[in-house]
């Protein structure tokens, strides 16, 4: 049950990251690199302006504004389609927010390119800190066994001890903030089913989660069900004895997977002439038998620790937490194993320009259960407050490198520890 303080807390948090998000982007201006409308972030979006003003039709977009927006999609003059490989999740999420943004434009009557305007650059920064947020809360909720000032710093450290502030501020549209509250959102809905099956309207949620999930993310289908099955396994003697529970609440998810799986498919024939088109054309899994999984965790360029210090927390906890709660906790490992392990197996095991690597993000909210089991347990005396201040001051250095840091990677490979010295201002 949030309290009067806690629901006044998130209100500030939200207003906050707004601030620190319009401001990151306040000096850059509109259609360049810097914006929130370039490359993957235009393409994920693309079709919202598609349906709301242009009819999928190619021709009647602005002039040359594929190019302008850093080619994040393509539009076809021979076809006249307009074609995105990125699936339609995040532009579902995005919906309610461009729409107030379309509403603005026709009351201002703005004279700039529809769907591309100023405002709606803007609307992108609100739907990713409102989602968030929103994932935030959900976290929040899903730590009842934690005292609230735990569950605070644990928010704290998931936010500014990883990469998610770069996600939601400089790099805000990207699939990341929008996934991190789908997980968040999965973690409660089926927590709440869990301690209470006869309410299977928390499955249905729990099942659109899933689905909705891996229409922002495809590879998200192997871990979201993966994540899953760190509360499910546990209870599967619940979830047994409620079984009747559990087929209505399947049986009533049905449409509303079908509401949301229906125009992806639909769009991948019209776009690429096959209802289950994979769209990432030569993009695939390179190194199966030989996994880059040093990279992945300890490169300078978008190295997973060395960005993300709050995933010693979660190392730590995985082994406090072992003996007592075995099954879930060797269940959370085998997703971090996972996920280790297909992005290093993939083309670019980096994901390419990036601050940290961002393909951990989203598993914040289940990681986040045993980094709260270690600050929970953590008792004030010298040896933990030294810690507490190293940790503090290495934040303080990460966000200062955050804003140094142009967005992109420009060492001599991904091992160039001069390249990293350089942008902190260190000859």
């Amino acid at each position: 049950m949030l309290t009067k303080s806690d629901k006044f807390i998130f209100i500030l948090i939200f207003g906050l990251l707004l601030f620190l998000n319009f401001n990151r982007h306040a000096k850059h201006g509109s259609f360049n690199y810097h914006s929130e409308l370039w490359a993957d972030k235009a393409g994920y979006q693309v079709f919202l302006p598609a349906l709301f003003y242009y009819d999928f039709d190619a021709s009647k977009f602005p002039e040359d504004i594929a190019r302008k927006t850093g080619t994040g999609f393509s539009l076809n003059k021979k076809s006249n389609k307009v074609l995105s490989k990125y699936p339609i999740g995040v532009a579902i999420l995005q919906l309610p927010f461009f729409t107030m943004g379309a509403g603005i434009d026709a009351i201002i009557q703005t004279d700039e390119p529809k769907g591309y305007s100023k405002v709606q650059h803007k609307m992108i920064g609100v739907s990713t800190i409102f989602y968030a947020v929103l994932g935030l809360l959900f976290l929040f909720k899903s730590l009842p066994q934690q005292s609230r000032k735990t569950r605070y710093l644990t928010l704290f450290l998931v936010v500014f001890g990883s990469n998610l502030y770069f996600y939601i501020t400089r790099d805000a549209g990207l699939s990341h903030g929008y996934s991190f509250f789908l997980f968040a959102l999965l973690l409660y809905a089926l927590n709440r089913f869990i301690a209470k099956p006869e309410r299977y309207g928390f499955l249905v949620l729990s099942i659109c989660c899933i689905v909705l999930g891996s229409l922002v993310r495809p590879i998200n289908v192997l871990f979201l069900g993966l994540a899953s099955l760190i509360l499910v396994i546990p209870n599967l003697k619940v979830l047994i004895t409620n079984k009747t529970e559990v087929l209505k609440g399947i049986g009533v998810a049905i449409p509303f997977m079908l509401v949301l799986i229906i125009p992806q498919m639909l769009y991948y024939k019209y776009a690429f002439g096959d209802y289950l088109a994979y769209s990432y054309n030569d993009e695939r899994f390179l190194y199966f038998a030989n996994p880059k999984i040093a990279r992945v965790w300890f490169a300078p360029a978008n190295g997973l620790l060395l960005y993300s210090p709050i995933f010693i927390l979660f190392v730590i906890g995985i082994i406090m937490r072992f003996k007592k709660h075995m099954l879930q906790t060797a269940l959370t490992l085998i997703l971090f194993c996972a996920i280790t392990y297909l992005y290093a197996s993939w083309w670019t095991p980096g994901l390419g320009c990036g601050y940290g690597h961002r393909g951990y993000i989203e598993f914040l909210p289940f990681f986040a259960i045993p980094m709260a089991h270690v600050i929970d347990k953590l008792k004030i005396n010298v040896s933990t407050v030294l810690i507490a201040v190293v940790g503090f001051l290495y934040i303080i250095l990460l966000t200062y490198f955050q804003y140094q840091y142009d967005g992109c990677w420009y060492g001599n490979g991904y091992w160039d520890w001069q390249e990293l010295l350089l942008i902190l201002g260190i000859n």
